[in-house]
């Protein structure tokens, strides 16, 4: 990379190298599950983490959820001055169409027991299969980016030069959560050819 950054020449080569490396995280794969231990140390470490969530509190758990729905008062207050109405519009309802998909990411789990291994890999795989479907959570929060973004730009942007940034900032934003959830997708196809072999399950 130190290298590559030496031989940019001028702000459009460098916008294409940024992207190349956006570009990158959706060709990553996840560690491949090669066999029913290694689903049941991933569901393990899954439920694990999703305990210490559990232990943050309700603050510490609740913050992804909060920053949207505290971030709507700034528009509501636009909209009720009449300030900049279309840009405040835009971002009331983009943070508003954000909420569904953070509150599946981060509401409190019922997780089992962990020496209750199968049940374990059952809540693993319902945690990926909630996380990797294209449900209207997903589409909504697409939306709400995408609106986000010309909200902002309505209000922010000051000819093409800002509009460029807000515009890329955002996109990163975007291509981050996408990459996310083809992880997830490509995970929970792994679990599925696992648990085809396992009628116990």
């Amino acid at each position: 990379m130190a290298s590559e950054l030496n031989s940019i020449e001028n702000d459009w080569q460098a916008l294409a190298w940024a992207f190349g490396g956006v570009r990158v995280l959706f060709s990553i794969q996840p560690s491949p599950l090669r066999s029913v231990a290694d689903l049941d140390e991933e569901a393990r470490k899954h439920a694990k983490r999703r305990l210490h969530a559990m232990n943050n509190g309700w603050l510490g758990t609740n913050v992804p959820l909060l920053v949207p729905i505290i971030s709507c008062l700034s528009p509501i207050l636009g909209i009720a001055m009449s300030r900049n109405i279309p840009g405040n519009a835009a971002q009331l309802a983009g943070y508003l169409l954000l909420i569904p998909m953070l509150y599946l990411r981060t509401r409190e789990p019922d997780v089992p027991d962990r020496d209750d291994q199968p049940n374990l890999v059952r809540f693993y795989a319902n945690e990926m299969s909630a996380l990797s479907r294209n449900s209207l959570s997903f589409w909504m929060f697409l939306a709400g980016v995408l609106l986000l973004t010309c909200g902002w730009e309505l209000e922010f942007a000051r000819g093409l030069v800002g509009i460029g940034i807000i515009s890329f900032f955002s996109l990163v934003m975007l291509a981050l959560f996408l990459a996310k959830h083809v992880n997830d997708r490509r995970r929970f196809a792994q679990i599925e050819a696992l648990l085809g072999r396992l009628p116990s399950y």
